[in-house]
């Protein structure tokens, strides 16, 4: 059990690293990606509100990344102590 953690925590901890310091530009895609489904949803329920951009920017995924990965970091370690 303690190795499913540790890889579970590998992987939600290099995922963390990636949005934190937007590898990739993933924080902005993230971004874009929600910007895009926002205006189709809107478009498709007729709501102008939805059709906006969203305040949540490239900002938010990298605040996201910042908790993740030391908690999945630390879940990694702790599964790796288990093991």
């Amino acid at each position: 059990m303690g190795a499913l953690v540790a890889v579970v925590g590998l992987v939600v901890g290099l995922g963390g690293i990636v949005l934190l310091f937007n590898l990739r530009g993933m924080a902005d895609k993230a971004a874009d990606y929600r910007n895009a489904t926002r205006a189709a949803i809107g478009a498709q329920k007729m709501q102008l509100e939805l059709m906006e951009e969203s305040r949540l920017g490239p900002w938010f995924f990298r605040l996201i990344g910042g908790v993740l990965a030391p908690g999945g970091l630390f879940f990694c370690l702790v599964g790796l102590i288990y093991a």
